[in-house]
């Protein structure tokens, strides 16, 4: 029974995780059995729960802040659903990276998936980052904050904050609109920060009727 639980939350984080390629299912199904432990929250057995409860691999624990507000009031935003998608050695490689350069961070991409849903629906705001340390074995603190925008207006703004390690890390938050929420275009800015550097990307998704 927990075999087919853990499975399931790894075919879930193989639809969720998705930015700019496809990630290794494989991977994040042998990260679920490796580390069930790390899952945090009510209810993570199912997808409904996982939505809800969030999970978290490698024992990590984070504080989520914000929420949803003016036009998405009534709405919810999940806990992050977050997998290393890449170790250091690799992250470091592809970046040309030495440590005299300090603690670095890269947003490789970002996505609302999907880009075009209902009210009362439930969009995946969706990111791929690196960060490089100059100790290979550091924990750093990292802050991942998603704004949502409508109108030039903040109605969203969730930060999630946890320790990490160095490498490339693969990151899906959920956000449920309100059944009343305004049809239009919903620009989101994505901003990783860590030991006082840090970068941003946006994206954008669309509500219609």
């Amino acid at each position: 029974m927990r075999f087919h639980r853990r499975r399931g939350v790894a075919l879930l984080l193989c639809v969720l995780l998705i930015v700019g390629g496809t990630l290794g299912c494989a991977t994040i199904e042998e990260e679920v059995k490796a580390h069930p432990q790390a899952a945090i929250g009510a209810g993570v057995g199912t997808a409904v729960g996982l939505l809800t409860g969030g999970l978290i691999f490698h024992n990590a624990t984070g504080t989520l802040l914000g929420g949803l507000i003016g036009g998405l009031a009534g709405g919810v935003i999940g806990n992050v659903v977050e997998a290393r998608s890449g170790d250091r050695a690799s992250t470091a490689q592809q970046y040309n990276y030495s440590s005299a350069q300090g603690t670095v961070v890269r947003i490789e991409g970002v996505e609302a998936q999907p880009a075009q849903i209902r009210a009362g629906e439930t969009v995946n705001l969706n990111m791929r980052f690196a960060v490089l340390t100059p100790n290979p074995q550091q924990m750093v603190l990292i802050s991942e904050r998603r704004q949502i925008f409508f109108n030039s207006s903040v109605v969203g703004d969730s930060t999630l904050q946890a320790q990490r390690q160095a490498g490339t890390w693969t990151s899906s938050q959920p956000v449920t609109l309100p059944a009343n929420a305004q049809s239009g275009s919903y620009r989101v800015a994505v901003t990783v920060k860590a030991e006082g550097t840090e970068a941003t990307q946006q994206t954008n998704f669309t509500i219609t009727r």
